[in-house]
């Protein structure tokens, strides 16, 4: 993988945590609430396939999200357990979402989402922008 993929992905990642904090921002509703999961869906998604990117040209195996969680942590990307715990809570919470549609799920989600998640995602964006591509 080149380091234009992965910065391209670094981006994409960054403009979709910022759709993310501006959607958090609106008075909360139904609609609000489910478009916050959405773009939490997206967001995860791209910071999983940034770190992806990197890992494997760090010359790890990294090719599912869970994998590649793991491999952020053995990596140093991750720094400690508690850390790794909340991570592998985001990727649970986006599978919930994407194949499973309940209002009380939805609710838990969201509040996890605005109490928790945003701040790993946020920090997970200052750590991207820390990374060096060593060729």
């Amino acid at each position: 993988m080149s380091w234009q993929r992965f910065e391209q992905r670094r981006q994409q990642f960054a403009q979709a945590l910022q759709r993310l904090r501006e959607a958090l921002a609106l008075p909360y509703s139904e609609v609000v609430r489910d478009g916050v999961i959405q773009r939490f869906e997206f967001t995860f998604e791209l910071l999983w396939k940034s770190l992806q990117i990197y890992l494997q040209h760090l010359g790890y195996d990294a090719s599912s999200p869970r994998r590649v969680l793991r491999e952020a942590f053995e990596a140093g990307i991750i720094p400690s357990d508690t850390e790794g715990d909340g991570w592998m809570a985001m990727l649970d919470d986006r599978n919930l979402t994407s194949h499973t549609y309940d209002e009380a799920l939805a609710e838990a989600v969201y509040q996890r989402i605005a109490n928790r998640h945003i701040r790993l995602l946020e920090e997970a964006e200052r750590r991207l922008q820390g990374i060096h591509w060593d060729v």
